[in-house]
């Protein structure tokens, strides 16, 4: 079946941006939501993308061709002719799962039913409906019109053509699709996770300032330091997020207990105009670092180690080798996706093989005796190092889709 008009439930950001996103590769949209207001918001969100896309080159003509293909509804009954449905509600299983009840309900048998969260549990999303076997995450990056990743991550019950035509859907809008089987956070956020956890370790511990370490990052291979991401994403999520995914992991997400601390005092980035940094209250702009934050440094009894960058990603290539020994991705598209979904210059793959395996493996079981389970090395690194390999996989042509 081809897949002609596609449905977006949910007119907020992450809403707007999908249907951007879908209506600029030539598809019919219907954008859901509960409200004609939440409609003529999300309206208004989408144009302001496009009248962005214009300023930075896009024909106008072209831009008014593509938002001709929006078109909002407020009933699941308006729902009946399309061939995909993406939901893009609230993060929260109980509204997701009745949300797919409706759609299950409204839409024709052969409906893809795909859901964007980015954590949540898709075999469970999938249960709550008569057809299990059509039901897949598909995991836009925020922004989803001018990001380039997505995730395509089956339910148990996933068939493997509705995984396979949810793949040629994301890469029909000019995506890197990547095939992530299911687990907490996924691929991307999964790692992403053991990165921005450690920085706040290195920050409490007095190992660096916050300067020192988001400047050593975009130095060594990231757009945007650790700790100023955290400022714009919001430390209340940033805990919520950790949170879950020490219930799900254990001990090596561990939430540092300044994360803890920040939130309790309200200190929680841009929107609060205190985080990491000070922000003008005006227009929003990063001003200083926050001087408060020392009363948040835990005292030491041992000096702290001179900080190297690479401490923050020994657990992210750490976590890499976890998820191919899970079999969560294909080894080839692993660092595509960290570089296309974080921006990172260099995947993690990359940069274990520039440090070299066994210096990894070395330096990873020296921090695993000091600190314990956030450095457990990964059995399959220990396995790589033992075989004498030096590489994880050819790389002749495997960085193309995250360049272009």
């Amino acid at each position: 079946m081809q897949i002609r008009q596609v449905a977006i439930i949910g007119a907020g950001t992450m809403g707007a941006s999908i249907s951007v996103a879908v209506a600029s590769a030539g598809y019919e949209v219907l954008l859901r939501d509960v409200s004609v207001d939440a409609l003529q918001q999300g309206l208004q969100k989408i144009d302001k993308m496009f009248q962005s896309l214009v300023r930075k080159g896009l024909a106008e003509e072209t831009a008014q061709r593509h938002r001709a293909r929006i078109k909002t509804v407020t009933d699941y009954s308006e729902l009946a002719d399309a061939d995909l449905v993406i939901e893009a509600v609230l993060e929260k299983i109980d509204v997701k799962t009745a949300v797919f009840r409706e759609l299950d309900r409204s839409c024709k048998p052969s409906c893809i039913l795909g859901t964007n969260t980015s954590s949540l549990s898709i075999t469970e999303i999938a249960a709550c409906t008569n057809r299990p076997d059509k039901v897949v995450g598909l995991h836009f990056f925020n922004p989803a019109h001018l990001m380039k990743l997505v995730e395509v991550v089956p339910a148990l019950q996933t068939s493997q053509s509705v995984c396979e035509r949810t793949l040629e859907f994301a890469r029909s809008l000019n995506k890197l699709a990547v095939r992530v089987e299911e687990c907490a956070s996924f691929l991307v956020n999964r790692l992403l996770g053991r990165y921005m956890g450690e920085s706040l370790w290195v920050l409490q511990e007095g190992v660096a300032t916050i300067e020192e370490i988001d400047k050593a990052v975009t130095d060594y291979v990231m757009p945007i330091g650790p700790l100023a991401l955290r400022d714009m994403n919001g430390a209340d999520i940033g805990l919520a997020v950790a949170r879950f995914n020490f219930q799900e992991y254990g001990e090596r997400f561990r939430p540092a207990p300044l994360l803890e601390a920040m939130v309790a005092k309200n200190w929680l980035g841009q929107k609060t105009g205190k985080g990491f940094y000070l922000y003008d209250p005006e227009t929003k702009k990063r001003t200083v670092p926050n001087g408060s934050i020392a009363e948040l440094i835990l005292p030491s009894s041992t000096p702290p180690a001179a900080f190297n960058p690479q401490r923050l990603f020994l657990p992210m290539i750490n976590e890499a080798f976890l998820a191919l020994q899970e079999n969560v991705c294909a080894a080839e598209d692993l660092d595509p996706a960290l570089m296309a979904g974080l921006g990172m210059r260099r995947g993690p793959l990359e940069l274990a093989e520039e440090l070299g395996l066994a210096n990894c493996l070395e330096q990873t079981e020296k921090l695993f005796a000091s600190y314990g389970e956030r450095f457990r090395p990964a059995p399959l690194l220990k396995r790589y190092v033992r075989a004498g390999r030096s590489s994880i996989l050819k790389r002749e042509g495997q960085l193309a889709a995250a360049s272009n």
